[in-house]
């Protein structure tokens, strides 16, 4: 048998969920010397790819960059290195300083990147604004970007261009409202081609590192004046094609500049949240007076790592009575169930107390098991933690340092007027946890009332989040459509 019949061999596995026989394949492969040196990257993306399916983050981060340097091409390489940079911002003990060494990194890989010729000058009655993404699916992206893309049609001609042909009936909806193009099937170049051939003024990418980075690549032809990045990415892209940033002072205080390559437009807050139409037809569930204080944490289980599940052992080990459900808001997968049990069990925390559980399609009803959810930390929620509140359930955050990703969760808390669920350091995170348990009456009491606060916050204020949006873009057009890029 050849080294490709093994690695279709081990693709089906992966692609059928045999993922330890995947792994066990590739680390024979590897210590008979069977992968022809210039092959290993493939093996060492499909590692990536067993790594997530485990939701072994650790794993996965190191697959990954062995994948991109391992590679020979370049647009692959870009892809693996994406991966990896999506993913550094899950492991817990990596500095800004550090993490920004890594996008510098990355951005080597256009050091020799060819723009399309720079655009002919002409102006527009109305600014061409143009959104790119992957797709434009009902996702977690799309709880924050629906809004402007709906509105933004009152004032400027609004573009949507995804790189694939999936739909779903959120985008079927979505094209009532914008200029939709799908550019699956095209190379890069006729991509980026067909972008220009539309004289988009302001290109605002929702991708960023996400996908394996295939919108960066995009937007490395120049095939706008003006290119923006944020909402559905959560720190600097590190390239230079990037112009500005979109964000807030919570998400990027004073003093962080160094950790971004794009000039930062801080907006009053830099998430506007719509619920789905799930969520609008969603109640509150009320929970019993007599059910257990019950912590939760719904989100991807990438995001948890050995310090949040002892943060989480120390707050059930306050409440002898409390326990917690953990739950994969990402995939309903039994193996990364097993990764997570078997940390817990390493780690000697209470499992007896420690449910957990795999994905479910009715996760709006899930929220009904769950008194207090619990940010992961250093990647905190945006969208869970704005679904949470909606649902009626409060939500603790740990604040971080400085990178984007550790402050999504207290950016979204201080949108709704929670600040108070804010904390600065672990202690304080756990005493928060356990103080809020002590008061169980008060948080159940106020479930239905969370919702309408939020209704009426600054984080689903519509009309003030669209007039501080056009106000920066208007500004940086005015600054940088030059049209010599």
């Amino acid at each position: 048998m050849s080294w490709m019949d093994d690695y279709t061999a081990i693709r089906e596995d992966i692609h059928t969920g045999y993922i330890y026989e995947a792994i066990e394949a590739i680390l024979y492969l590897r210590a008979h010397e069977e992968i022809p040196a210039d092959e290993q990257w493939r093996f060492s993306e499909m590692m990536g790819a067993c790594c997530g399916a485990l939701a072994d983050t650790e794993g996965a981060i190191a697959a990954y960059f062995e994948a991109a340097t391992e590679d020979k091409f370049l647009r692959s390489q870009r892809s693996h290195f994406s991966n990896y940079l999506y993913l550094c911002h899950a492991a817990a003990n990596l500095t800004p300083s550090q993490l920004k060494a890594q996008f510098d990194m990355y951005a080597t890989l256009y050091r020799n990147e060819e723009p399309l010729a720079p655009r002919v000058n002409v102006r527009h009655d109305r600014l061409r604004i143009g959104f790119l993404a992957q797709h434009f699916l009902s996702s977690s992206s799309s709880l924050f970007y629906e809004a402007l893309l709906r509105s933004l049609g009152a004032k400027y001609d609004v573009y949507a261009y995804a790189l694939d042909d999936r739909t779903d009936a959120f985008t079927d909806e979505l094209r009532g409202s914008v200029s939709y193009q799908a550019l699956a099937n095209l190379s890069i170049e006729e991509q980026a081609q067909r972008i220009r051939a539309d004289e988009i003024d302001v290109l605002f990418d929702l991708g960023g590192h996400t996908d394996g980075g295939m919108t960066l690549m995009v937007l490395a032809r120049r095939p706008a004046p003006v290119q923006i990045s944020g909402i559905g990415w959560f720190a600097t892209t590190g390239v230079p094609f990037v112009d500005a940033f979109l964000t807030d002072e919570v998400l990027s205080p004073a003093g962080v500049e160094e950790f971004y390559s794009e000039q930062l437009l801080r907006l009053p807050h830099a998430f506007h949240f719509t619920p789905d139409a799930g969520m609008r037809a969603s109640t509150v569930a009320d929970r019993p007076a007599d059910a257990p204080i019950t912590f939760g944490v719904l989100q991807n289980f990438m995001k948890i790592n050995e310090e949040c599940l002892k943060s989480w052992g120390r707050i059930l080990k306050k409440l002898p009575k409390a326990q917690l459900i953990l739950q994969d808001a990402s995939v309903d997968s039994p193996l990364r169930v097993t990764t997570i049990l078997e940390m817990i069990e390493g780690l000697k925390l209470p499992a007896k107390r420690i449910f957990v559980r795999t994905g479910k399609h009715d996760y709006l009803g899930d929220y009904g098991d769950i008194d207090i959810a619990l940010d992961t930390f250093p990647y905190t929620g945006g969208a869970s933690t704005a679904t949470s509140l909606y649902m009626g359930v409060p939500v603790i955050t740990l604040r971080g340092q400085t990178h984007h990703a550790a402050r999504l969760g207290a950016s979204m808390l201080t949108a709704a007027g929670k600040t108070a669920w804010i904390a600065d350091d672990v202690r304080a995170y756990e005493q928060m946890a356990v103080h809020m348990a002590e008061d169980i009456v008060g948080v159940r009491t106020n479930r239905a009332a969370l919702r309408a606060e939020v209704e009426a916050s600054a984080l689903m204020d519509r009309t003030a989040y669209l007039t501080a949006f056009t106000s920066e873009i208007e500004r940086l057009w005015a600054e940088r459509g030059d049209f010599t890029r």
